[in-house]
């Protein structure tokens, strides 16, 4: 491991560096021996290792003691806090449009989902906790030592946190932090982001956020986060489907995409295919705030097309019912006096991937299909197909299917 280069946070619990961890860069926190039990430390590494997740932030490497400290090496991301993006805009490097404001809250919104979902409590949800990736306005939420796991009412740490973005029940002290109250806190910074102002923490309640959000696509979905009474408080697996929603509409109504990437399919085909998971549906009165059990996955088999190489870059001619479009695809076509198998090869990859797709393949972007099946109020077949193509080359295709047979 090198030598530290800066210092990039420091806590209660010891300092957070930027520094080389097996050849890259990592956010290394060091906590002197004496501030953290054994039993807390092996407590946060269980966290980290079970709450993997492209929005929970990664565990890079086993947890060491050196020089009477504790080194935990963690991801670093190359990105700003939320508390930065919402309430310092000159530093700002984010521009919060409703498209990248909707990444941000969906992502952070699976992210506190995942970790519910294996038990997870985070009890400190706050937008410093939260960074924003600035390439992609993916948003990962970080500092997972105080998290806990909370099963039958059990907790395997104290309850602390944030009085900020503590809820009601948390402030009055007449319960402990669970998956409520992380809800709560989630939707005080939904809020705080869509309206760009801090908000008094005891004011918080669905009127404040009516008076606050108005109109605006994530309001519902806040108001039923921020309920005081916890028993009333939606889940995240009962907002979800709302979050998404909004997070969709607010993309579809945003400025045109730049030339070269993916340009929203039409209503007909948004429409059919609304659901981009099992999740990301109304759930019926019965299940509306229970945590959905994992669902199976399969991956559907490649197609096999021995003789190709993986690091060689992929042009791709267009699918049949995409021949007319010259223009668009001539990028994609296989050229030059290439060996004819190898041309044939590249076809049937490319016919593969544009197979189904509600819109012809880009030059450079990315085509996500989501599709489900309903059957007695659930969901029975699940299918996701994802293409990414960068100048001309499919570099990453994906057939993805859940079956609750």
């Amino acid at each position: 491991m090198a030598y530290s280069t800066s210092t990039i946070a420091e806590g209660c619990f010891g300092k957070v560096y930027k520094q080389k961890y097996n050849d890259t860069w990592a956010a290394v926190k060091k906590v002197p021996q004496h501030l953290i039990s054994r039993k807390d430390l092996e407590r946060e590494c269980d966290v980290y290792n079970k709450a993997e997740h492209p929005n929970i932030v990664k565990l890079l490497g086993n947890i060491t003691l050196t020089e009477k400290k504790w080194i935990i090496p963690l991801e670093f991301i190359f990105g700003e806090d939320l508390e930065t993006t919402i309430f310092k805009a000159a530093k700002s490097k984010i521009q919060v449009t409703p498209a990248n404001k909707a990444t941000i809250i969906v992502g952070m919104c699976e992210g506190l989902l995942h970790l519910h979902t294996k038990d997870i409590v985070h009890q400190d949800l706050k937008p410093e906790n939260i960074m924003v990736e600035h390439d992609t306005n993916r948003a990962v939420i970080i500092d997972l030592g105080l998290a806990k796991f909370f099963r039958r009412g059990l907790n395997s740490a104290w309850d602390m946190g944030n009085e900020a973005y503590s809820a009601p029940e948390v402030l009055q002290r007449r319960s402990q932090r669970d998956q409520r109250s992380d809800v709560w806190a989630m939707g005080k910074i939904i809020a705080e982001l869509c309206a760009r102002i801090r908000l008094h923490t005891p004011s918080v309640c669905p009127a404040k956020i009516k008076e606050t959000l108005k109109d605006q696509a994530y309001c519902s979905a806040v108001c039923r986060m921020v309920e005081p009474d916890p028993s009333l408080r939606a889940s995240m697996a009962g907002v979800m489907y709302e979050i998404r929603k909004a997070g969709r509409s607010s993309t579809v109504t945003s400025t045109p995409l730049q030339k070269g990437h993916l340009q929203p399919p039409s209503s007909h085909v948004a429409g059919r295919n609304r659901s981009p998971s099992p999740l990301n549906r109304d759930l019926s009165p019965h299940t509306k705030d229970r945590t959905p059990a994992p669902p199976k996955w399969e991956r559907t088999p490649r197609p096999e097309f021995k003789g190709l190489r993986p690091q060689i870059g992929l042009h791709h001619s267009p699918s049949p019912h995409r021949a007319g479009d010259k223009n668009h695809t001539q990028a994609l076509v296989p050229t030059g006096r290439a060996d004819i198998t190898q041309d044939m090869l590249k076809m049937k990859l490319y016919q593969e991937a544009a197979k189904d797709l509600p819109c012809k393949l880009p030059a450079t972007g990315r085509v996500m299909v989501r599709r489900f099946e309903e059957k007695d109020g659930g969901v029975e077949r699940w299918e996701q197909k994802e293409v990414v193509t960068r100048d001309g080359k499919i570099v990453k295709y994906d057939n993805i299917k859940f079956d609750s047979k």
